[in-house]
């Protein structure tokens, strides 16, 4: 990539100041649409990335104890401190 971009710079340096302008402004104007347009675009989700990062307890579905509703259960969930 470097050896295009070092290309490009030879090859504009080449040129009168006015053309130099002139390209130069054209490019970041590109550059500023294309990056506009990508992040536009949604990102593609990728199946199964985080997969084993959440592990679901088997009592998931069990009533909480009284004491969890009355506030006095704070150890009874250790994501809650």
């Amino acid at each position: 990539m470097m050896q295009l971009v070092q290309a490009l710079v030879e090859r504009l340096a080449q040129l009168p100041e006015p053309v130099q302008q002139h390209l130069a402004q054209h490019f970041l104007k590109e550059v500023e649409e294309a990056e506009t347009q990508m992040a536009q675009q949604p990102r593609k989700r990728i199946a199964g990335l985080r997969k084993g990062t959440i592990v679901i307890a088997e009592d998931f579905d069990e009533p909480l104890p009284e004491a969890f509703w009355l506030g006095e259960a704070w150890g009874y969930c250790s994501s809650v401190r």
